[in-house]
């Protein structure tokens, strides 16, 4: 660990924090139970850095729930598609292609159901938005298990690095504006210290937040610092090669 912080540090670079690896193959994480807390909602915020390392042509989950009501997938065009629904109905929105690359992306999300045209994705600091649904209508959130790096099932597993999780139902920001993205992402596209419980950005800790401080053991990436309550571990996270 301290070799490679020297070499960062002599090639000029300090990461804030490291990366959980998912392998594509076995490692993906279960509530084994509802958010604690959680409640229905119509607005919601999601942003984590992801480094794609595979599985082009499948698809992958980043976040996943029993009911199907919000699922955030890495498809088998390799759009990331944003599901936040009930019954058919709320938000459906997508990325453009995202492949495979030794690069961190940053992706950021927030919604409104009750309002149209407040629907945003940013990835890279860019917006990234393509909605094929945006109705109003009470997402539900209470259900009995959660999922991130496969569905809850076990399938869909994900091949890739993520760092500084955070999914904040029942809070919004407008993304369109710049000094709300830069709560999550710095204007040099680097992450931004978003607190000990990710309540910085909005004052209010998320539901889900999962962090790997630096140094850290690749498993504490499974205690959720936010308010719903923490993950288990099936297979063995690994400390990503590389920190965004």
């Amino acid at each position: 660990m301290l070799s490679r912080l020297i070499m960062l540090m002599k090639a000029g670079v300090i990461p804030l924090v490291d990366a959980a690896d998912f392998d594509g193959t076995n490692d993906y994480m279960l509530r084994g139970a509802g958010l604690t807390g959680a409640a229905d909602s119509k607005t919601g915020i999601f942003s984590c850095w992801y480094r794609v390392d595979g599985g082009g042509g499948a698809n992958r989950r980043l976040l996943d729930n029993a009911i199907g009501s919000a699922i955030i997938n890495h498809g088998s065009d390799n759009k990331i598609s944003f599901e936040i629904s009930t019954s058919g109905a709320g938000m459906i929105a997508n990325t453009s292609v995202l492949l495979a690359s030794s690069a961190y992306h940053h992706i950021l999300c927030s919604w409104n159901v009750a309002t149209a045209g407040t629907g945003r994705i940013y990835v890279d600091d860019v917006s990234d938005f393509t909605s094929t649904l945006y109705t109003d209508v009470l997402i539900d959130l209470t259900t009995t298990d959660w999922s991130i790096g496969s569905t809850t099932g076990g399938t869909g597993k994900l091949n890739g690095c993520l760092a500084e999780y955070y999914f904040a139902p029942g809070q919004y920001l407008d993304f369109n504006t710049e000094s709300n993205r830069r709560k999550f992402i710095s204007a040099t596209k680097r992450p931004v210290n978003l607190g000990a419980d990710g309540s910085t950005p909005t004052g209010t800790a998320p539901i889900i937040f999962q962090r790997v401080a630096l140094g850290a053991a690749a498993s504490t990436f499974a205690t959720n610092l936010g308010s719903g309550g923490s993950f288990t571990i099936t297979g063995t996270l690994d400390i990503a090669s590389t920190s965004p």
